[in-house]
């Protein structure tokens, strides 16, 4: 009796779990900067101070923040369209896509051959924004400096990965005009004063 007891308990536990996990809705691949709210909503994680690592996370200190991207159309549309395009590209590898939470994480290659970032988009109901992080498997030490014009000291990988992204999607950064009217001048050239400086020497 015990012994018959035992396993209809343990083919019901089966059947269950089977039946949870075979559910569509619910994700089993989340990307590592995923955390969810009680509400249900997605935010993302921090970077890791010590990672390679970019995120639109508006906490994110400037080497590691980047623009959000900009919805141009529909949530609805501009979603199906980034899933589209996902799979059309032999360099992104799509992990997971959660229509029900507006959620796709993807890698691509990393800087070193056979290894991985994870790259995770994030469209939230609100604010016309796709919300982006990207965060490699294997962490590099950054280069001592860069002379490209716009570029930010930290992550560069990663920075031109979430471009790669923005380009395949077919869609801007959300601070792009503002940037094109931005002054840069790489630091090693940089002939303007700070103000105040000639009164204190």
């Amino acid at each position: 009796m015990i012994l018959s007891t035992i396993r209809t308990f343990a083919s019901a536990v089966t059947l269950i779990g089977g039946l949870t996990f075979s559910d569509p809705s619910i994700s089993l691949a989340y990307g590592p900067g995923v955390v969810f709210e009680e509400n249900t909503s997605i935010r993302f994680k921090s970077c890791p101070a010590t990672s390679n690592c970019v995120s639109s996370n508006y906490s994110e200190p400037p080497n590691r923040y980047i623009s959000p991207l900009k919805v141009v159309n529909d949530r609805d549309v501009t979603f199906q369209r980034a899933v589209r395009s996902f799979r059309n590209q032999k360099d992104i590898n799509v992990v997971e896509i959660s229509p029900k939470e507006f959620y796709i994480h993807v890698t691509v290659e990393g800087t070193v051959k056979g290894t991985l970032d994870d790259i995770e988009l994030y469209f939230p109901e609100a604010g016309g924004i796709v919300a982006l992080r990207c965060e490699a498997r294997n962490t590099l030490p950054p280069p001592p400096f860069c002379i490209k014009k716009g570029c930010i000291n930290g992550n560069m990988d990663q920075r031109r990965r979430i471009e790669h992204v923005a380009g395949v999607l077919g869609l801007p950064f959300l601070d792009q005009e503002e940037m094109q009217g931005a002054k840069w001048t790489p630091i090693f050239f940089n002939s303007d004063k700070v103000p105040g400086f000639d009164e204190l020497v």
